[in-house]
């Protein structure tokens, strides 16, 4: 197939030649008095000490006999005892239950001594956790490799490997293989941890599909990298639109970690593409063929279409319309569109096209254990900032994070990953508060409880392991979570 194979996108849900959707567009002071004593100024000295009281207050809560609702300046110890991991080791891509009970720190893995800010890489793989990161504290920088194991009380090391690298590591964009783990510079064996360098330079590998590792270079070039006992050779060299690494990034229904699509036929990558400039496009990853998903003459740039990876095609849509594409980028579908304000779950599974069709149409998710809807709320009111409502017919659940360990006054959900429990009976986001913080929140919808963690709201690349475990960066040392034990 040949980009010459596809036509300007149609206006109805065929191969044939059409001419494309028709968009929608959607004072001075006066000067001060010298007189300290005046009983007007007296009065309103007091009156402005009693509103700052006031406001102080409301803003920082003091302590009550509430141990839960005291604000005190609790910070985290990084040499505070740990609880060990004793939980499940399974991973349904669901929360535990038992993440009612609160939150515990169980276990943490010191990474470069003295780097406050290492650049780290994380990757849980069934029980197996992949970690990599730079050292740039002596004379020769140093990429160290490691991997554990997680299923024990403790991680226990299978391997570390460390190798010189001059080259800047980049791990925002990486690769899986069967047996490899890829970045922009280095290639790591899951097996042993050998650290190769890879032939692509500074360009970014975005997929691996049938053998082939396709790299971009952000700009407006993609290749095609296969391996053999020899090692790597290049296949082909494509020209693209103007690439950006972001376009999976904004994605609340989906949640895709990879940009392959088959249809166990035919299998197309989804290029980095900017599309606030360019129509999505798919590139056939054994010839390198690239396939615009809409006619880039008509394409409306003013109001672009949000992209929808599904296991076997893609779907664009806008605030009125979707159209659906097949894995070899022709258009079989086209409906309204409406999300209704709603996003999905996290749950690890990738939903087909028509899964997507049915969702824009009003359907409950089939793919993911709840929707999340924001509530809008009046002026003054804190309380509901979420409802969850199960696939599976159970009644909605309201989300209130107000009652926590920490004291703090939960206003605003900030748009990220929302992992649930069976039932929705627990729910986890990160939310905004009112006292200017931000933070991880685990919440017991059956009674309102929530709990939070000021060493988990430090992490940084929160990966899941296990239901019941969860995993990110606090300054130089891998830290673990799971619920606190009865």
């Amino acid at each position: 197939m040949t980009n010459d194979d596809h036509t300007p996108f149609p206006n109805t849900p065929s191969h044939e030649q059409g001419s494309g959707l028709e968009r929608h567009a959607p004072t001075e002071q006066p000067p001060r008095k010298n007189n300290l004593f005046s009983l007007p100024q007296i009065a309103t000295t007091i009156a402005i000490m009693v509103l700052i009281v006031l406001v102080g207050r409301w803003f920082w809560p003091s302590g009550s006999n509430n141990p839960s609702m005291q604000r005190t300046a609790r910070t985290y110890d990084t040499n505070a005892p740990t609880s060990g991991y004793s939980g499940q080791a399974t991973n349904t891509h669901l929360l535990s239950p038992d993440w009612a009970s609160g939150i515990e720190t169980a276990w943490r893995i010191p990474l470069s001594a003295g780097d406050t800010s290492p650049i780290v890489f994380l990757h849980a793989e069934g029980s197996t956790l992949y970690a990599a990161f730079e050292d740039r504290q002596g004379a020769s920088p140093t990429v160290v490799a490691q991997a554990y194991d997680l299923s024990g009380t403790e991680p226990r090391q299978l391997w570390s490997t460390t190798a010189q690298n001059t080259r800047y590591v980049e791990t925002s964009e990486f690769v899986v293989t069967d047996t490899d783990i890829a970045f922009n510079t280095l290639i790591i064996d899951k097996a042993t941890g050998h650290i190769a360098s890879t032939p692509w330079d500074n360009a970014k590998p975005v997929a691996f599909a049938d053998g082939i590792v396709v790299t971009c270079d952000g700009i407006w070039t993609c290749k095609g990298w296969a391996r053999d006992s020899s090692g790597w050779t290049q296949q082909w060299r494509s020209w693209t639109a103007m690439q950006a690494f972001d376009n999976l990034s904004s994605d609340r229904i989906t949640h895709p970690t990879s940009r392959v699509i088959t249809d166990n036929e035919t299998t197309s990558v989804l290029l980095p593409i900017k599309t606030s400039e360019h129509p999505a496009q798919l590139i056939d990853p054994r010839t390198g063929v690239v396939t615009d998903l809409e006619d880039p003459a008509s394409y409306d740039t003013n109001n672009p279409r949000d992209v929808l990876l599904a296991r076997d095609g893609i779907v664009t849509y806008d605030d009125y319309t979707a159209l659906t594409f097949d894995v070899g980028g022709f258009l079989v579908g086209l409906q309204p569109a409406s999300t209704g304000g709603r996003m999905t779950t996290n749950d690890g599974t990738l939903p087909s096209t028509s899964d997507i069709q049915g969702f824009l149409a009003g359907d409950a998710p089939t793919w993911a254990t709840a929707t999340a809807k924001e509530v809008n709320r009046a002026k003054g009111e804190q309380c509901p900032i979420l409802t969850v409502t199960p696939t599976d017919g159970s009644p909605s659940r309201a989300v209130c994070p107000n009652d926590n360990n920490l004291g703090r006054t939960y206003v605003a959900y900030v748009p990220s990953e929302i992992h649930v429990s069976p039932g929705a009976d627990v729910v986890f986001a990160k939310f905004n508060t009112q006292q200017g913080q931000g933070g991880f929140v685990f919440v017991d919808t059956s009674n309102g409880s929530s709990y939070v963690s000021e060493e988990l709201n430090a992490a940084k690349d929160l990966t899941w392991v296990f239901d019941d475990l969860v995993v990110g960066i606090v300054n130089d040392t891998i830290v673990a979570f799971t619920p606190r034990s009865s």
